[in-house]
């Protein structure tokens, strides 16, 4: 597998894809490990020239674009030299800097590296913003730049992908390194969907989700959209009207508290729900966890976008009331109990395997 992998600054990406080449090297499977910036500052060096993290991005443009060619031309080398070996080229696909977009990737080379699949690494703005304050370039950016700067990754990474008919997936982190492995190298591995209330949960109470997800990576690779954990930016702000300025202070909007959510947080529950839907599309398939009484429009609208693209939903209803009837409408199969799901969810699997087929629709 080749694979190009993109995704902002503060998504600690080198490290987890330093951790899926070990093991993949571990298992006997001697992956190449590129980066585009490793390779550039490495050139400098040699040739009595080097930069520094903080100002690269502030060279003359035609000496960055030309040291960036000098990296992939080096990288695209050592590739064909070795041509059936597995390699993950790691780099940028944009930048956001000083007000103004910077290509981090030229897509000149993309021809010659012939990559199989685009992978776009994506973690919550919190956190993003957490791990840049330590980044001297970097500590300056608000919450809503760094939104902007994650939305447009994904969509140049996108675009390179889609010109090229090549498959592009969006990774939300703290995806685990072995599901990593699996994605890349596992062409049998299939994906699934995890969708369930993340409302009206009582915080701290054993729900028994993380035990059920756990059983079902043993089937499948799982997005969790929990992983991006923007929600929680949502649950914890103040209910309706502030919101936050370019220089990291905060403004008051003239409409009382609780109205209406403030323009960042708005920012944020539309990226939500474009990423969740993203995810879905990705996967082969959707598992809904249900365990709450209350309806939740969000699991219900993932249900439908899912059976509406053509994708498969196991849903599990845990109350001891009856479900919705919008719950059993959007669902392919449903279930009372994990178990009945999972065992399931384990026949149709093994016999999609044996057919080399899609996971089969019954009427």
């Amino acid at each position: 597998m080749r694979v190009i992998c993109t995704g902002i600054s503060g998504t600690d990406r080198l490290d987890w894809l330093r951790q899926v080449v070990a093991l993949a090297c571990a298992r006997g499977n001697a992956v190449a490990l590129y980066d585009v910036k490793e390779t550039m500052f490495d050139i400098a060096r040699a040739v009595g020239e080097p930069v520094e993290e903080e100002t690269i991005l502030d060279m003359f443009p035609r000496a960055l674009v030309l040291l960036r060619a000098a990296a992939l031309e080096q990288i695209c080398s050592a590739i064909q030299s070795d041509p059936d070996r597995d390699w993950i080229l790691n780099t940028h696909a944009v930048f956001r800097w000083k007000n103004t977009l910077i290509s981090g990737f030229d897509p000149h080379y993309l021809t010659r590296l012939n990559p199989d699949l685009f992978v776009t690494v994506t973690c919550g703005v919190k956190s993003s913003v957490a791990r840049l304050a330590n980044q001297a370039r970097w500590s300056h950016l608000s919450e809503e730049e760094v939104l902007i700067w994650r939305e447009e990754e994904q969509f140049f990474t996108e675009e390179m992908a889609r010109i090229h008919r090549k498959p592009q997936v969006l990774l939300p982190r703290p995806m685990s390194a072995e599901s990593g492995y699996r994605l890349f190298f596992d062409p049998r591995a299939t994906r699934a969907y995890l969708s369930y209330p993340m409302q009206h949960v009582a915080p701290g109470v054993e729900r028994g989700l993380e035990e059920f997800k756990r059983r079902l990576d043993e089937s499948a690779i799982v997005f969790d959209p929990g992983d991006v954990n923007d929600v929680q930016q949502l649950e914890l702000a103040p209910a309706g009207n502030q919101t936050e300025r370019s220089d990291g202070g905060s403004v008051l909007d003239s409409e009382p508290d609780g109205t209406r959510r403030g323009p960042l947080l708005q920012h944020v529950a539309d990226q939500i729900v474009q990423r969740d839907y993203k995810l879905i599309a990705q996967s082969d398939f959707v598992v809904v966890y249900y365990d709450v009484s209350v309806p939740s429009p969000g699991v219900i609208s993932e249900m439908k976008f899912a059976l509406e693209s053509g994708k498969r939903v196991y849903g599990v209803w845990l109350p001891p009331n009856e479900p919705s009837v919008f719950f059993t409408r959007y669902c392919s199969l449903w279930f009372r109990s994990t178990d009945a799901l999972l065992a399931q969810l384990s026949a149709d699997l093994q016999m999609a395997g044996q057919q080399d087929a899609t996971i089969p629709v019954r009427q």
